[in-house]
């Protein structure tokens, strides 16, 4: 069979035009465990699992930011959303440092435990989004639910962003 010069094998004409069939597309995602909460990455960004790498820490920083390392010549901030989020941290000996990204957006956060992956199509989604820190909040932009564990699906990239600049408010003292 031929198609506008192209020729067709493996067709059978039935006189009907092609129609494209609908892809469903199952896409697969990393996911990482922060305290109670779940993130969802996809598997298209570039992330990795660091190991035996120094966080060299910094003075006079938010309280989340853990420090730098270097990766590869780049240097990378170190979150510790666990101080953002008020979630308890994991037992020192399973957390994981887990970068996100490559070059000058490269950032990295401590993880409770190995990345799972996860299959798009075996997380149902919320209607609604749960009740987060305000903080977070803005940067999540979907919410799932696998196994009595919700999801969140953040905009990493921004969120590292805020987190960098963002106003860390301390007591003040009336003398």
């Amino acid at each position: 069979m031929e198609i506008a010069g192209f020729k067709m094998s493996g067709l059978v004409d039935t006189g009907f035009p092609l129609v494209p069939q609908a892809e469903t597309q199952i896409e697969s995602v990393f996911g990482i465990r922060i305290g109670s909460l779940g993130f969802l990455i996809s598997t298209a960004v570039y992330c990795e699992v660091l190991d035996k790498v120094q966080v060299s820490a910094m003075p006079n920083v938010h309280p989340w930011i853990s420090g730098l390392l270097n990766l590869r010549g780049n240097l990378v901030p170190v979150f510790d959303l666990h101080r953002v989020l008020e979630e308890k941290a994991a037992d020192p000996k399973k957390r994981r440092l887990f970068a996100i990204d490559r070059g000058d957006k490269a950032a990295a956060l401590w993880i409770d435990s190995f990345p799972e992956i996860k299959n798009s199509a075996s997380l149902l989604p919320l209607e609604e989004l749960p009740l987060l820190a305000p903080i977070l909040q803005a940067f999540v932009t979907g919410a799932y639910e696998q196994d009595g564990q919700v999801w969140l699906k953040p905009q990493f990239e921004d969120f590292f962003k805020v987190l960098g600049h963002h106003q860390h408010k301390t007591e003040e003292t009336v003398t």
